[in-house]
C-alpha cells in the first residue's frame, strides 16, 4: 500500500506550529508590529474611534504570539484556513513587507546581525510563519 503524503495545508500547519513553538521560546509577539502600524494609520488619517478600537482587537490578538500562531496552525491543520492565516499573521506581526523592513534594520543596526541575540530565531519564526500562509489554500 502506496504511502500518502502531507497535504498543502498538513505542511503549512507543521511550519506554522513549529512557528509558534520558536516565538514562545524567545518570548516574541506580533504587538509591536500591529501597533507600529495603527500609529501610521493614525498619523496619515488622524485619531478616529474606529481605528482605536480596531487597534485595540487586534493588538489584544497580537499579544498572545506564540500561542496566536499555534492556535492559527490547529485551524489551518482543520482547513479552517482563513481563519487560520489571520491568526499566524496577527500572532507574527509580519509579512513579506515587514519582514524586509526587518532584514533592513537588522543588517543597519550597528554590530551585524549576529550582535542581536533573539534576532535570529525571531527571523526564522517569521519566515516559517510566511511560508506556512503562503502554503496554506482554502479547500475547494
Amino acid at each position: 500500500m502506496a504511502k500518502r503524503g502531507l497535504t498543502n495545508n498538513q505542511v503549512a500547519a507543521v511550519l506554522a506550529f513549529a512557528a509558534g513553538i520558536l516565538f514562545l521560546v524567545v518570548d516574541w509577539n506580533g504587538a509591536r508590529i500591529v501597533e507600529a502600524f495603527f500609529e501610521l494609520l493614525l498619523d496619515l488619517f488622524g485619531p478616529n474611534p474606529a481605528f482605536r478600537v480596531l487597534a485595540i482587537i487586534l493588538i489584544s490578538i497580537a499579544s498572545l504570539g506564540g500561542a496566536a500562531v499555534i492556535l492559527g496552525a490547529l485551524l489551518i491543520g482543520y482547513n479552517r484556513v482563513r481563519g487560520g492565516k489571520i491568526l499566524v499573521l496577527l500572532g507574527t506581526g509580519a509579512g513579506i513587507v515587514s519582514l524586509v523592513m526587518f532584514l533592513v534594520l537588522l543588517v543597519r543596526r550597528s554590530g551585524g546581525i549576529l550582535a542581536h541575540e533573539g534576532a535570529i530565531p525571531v527571523l526564522v519564526g517569521v519566515v516559517l510563519s510566511l511560508a506556512a500562509r503562503l502554503k496554506a489554500k482554502p479547500l475547494k
